[in-house]
């Protein structure tokens, strides 16, 4: 099922964030509203909000204040993106060139803040203690994610426990504050909130584990944005660490020398080859699965309406998107 279908239950609420989303970046300044342009062309799949007004939806009663949260997890979202095309030297994300191409390095660690910056200022609107609380220390884990991982870059020693707590960080905690944060401006309890997010804590470990899958084996034309970057900057992820973990100890440092080695094409088609004769990028499929499997055993009681379906849905969706 596409997305547009699984997102039916929220598809005005979605609108309004789409619509509000760059009119609350907007600038008069000329050259800050090109880049506000520019971004606005990176069009992703708005995941963090939906989740966020998919958890609202299904908690209790829907808010205005909903939609105000959608639009400061995606603009966070955003931001990181910004940040994280700088250090992988991404040039193009979401079929358009990326800012840090277009605009170099300087503006691009800026233009990331501005985005925080923004966020931050809405944020401040709602005058919630919980919600600064909570988007604040997801920051700061987003942060720890992301040193944590360019710390162990070019380190074949890294464990699947060490990654899988790196992109817990990094990437699914922002999914686990959208849900929680939903669940909570709905007026739920304490059981139901926690339950919403630790769907999004394992909903956004599977989707990370899946992007690494297609940084690897992925087409550029199909995925929308630079991929091998990865290997190109010394991250090792689930596949490959599987691999490695899976190969006889005299083919070891051969392997660990040919996915750092960088020759293009060749190296990448020759890994491929190697994670496929070792399963080890079904290794990381099923992994995301199972990941997926349990989030969705996490909301199992809550009642049923077009939102929790939906959110189950979106499990699947995240599992089998470009594969």
């Amino acid at each position: 099922m596409g997305l547009d279908a699984i997102l039916a239950p929220i598809q005005e609420e979605m609108r309004e964030t789409e619509e509000r989303l760059y009119k609350d970046i907007s600038s008069q300044d000329k050259h800050l509203a090109d880049l506000v342009l520019h971004i606005s062309k990176i069009k992703g799949k708005r995941f963090r909000p939906a989740l966020l007004l998919l958890a609202g939806k299904c908690s209790g009663t829907f808010v205005r204040q909903h939609i105000d949260l959608g639009i400061v997890v995606e603009l966070i979202h955003t931001a990181t993106l910004v940040h994280d095309d700088i250090i992988d030297e991404a040039v193009v994300r979401r079929h358009v060139e990326t800012i840090n191409a277009k605009w170099g390095r300087e503006i691009s660690i800026l233009f990331g803040d501005y985005l925080f910056s923004r966020a931050y200022t809405i944020l401040s609107s709602l005058d919630s203690q919980i919600a600064t609380l909570i988007v604040s220390q997801t920051i700061n884990i987003l942060c720890e994610g992301e040193i944590v991982q360019l710390l162990k870059r070019h380190n074949l020693d890294v464990s699947e426990s060490e990654y899988l707590s790196i992109i817990e960080r990094k990437t699914a905690a922002l999914c686990a504050a959208s849900c929680k944060l939903g669940a909570i401006f709905s007026g739920a309890n304490k059981k139901l909130s926690e339950a919403l997010g630790n769907y999004g804590l394992k909903l956004g470990v599977a989707f990370q584990i899946i992007d690494d899958c297609l940084d690897v084996t992925g087409k550029e034309e199909e995925v929308g944005k630079t991929l091998n970057t990865d290997l190109q900057t010394g991250k090792l992820t689930l596949p490959l660490i599987r691999l490695v973990n899976v190969l006889p100890a005299n083919r070891k440092e051969s392997v660990c020398e040919l996915i750092f080695q960088n020759n293009g094409n060749n190296t990448k088609a020759a890994i491929v080859d190697l994670l496929e004769e070792h399963d080890a990028m079904e290794y990381a499929y099923e992994s995301a699965k199972q990941l997926v499997k349990k989030a969705q055993d996490d909301i199992s009681f809550i009642p049923d309406s077009p939102s929790k379906t939906a959110l189950l849905e979106l499990g699947d969706y995240v599992i089998e998107r470009n594969r």
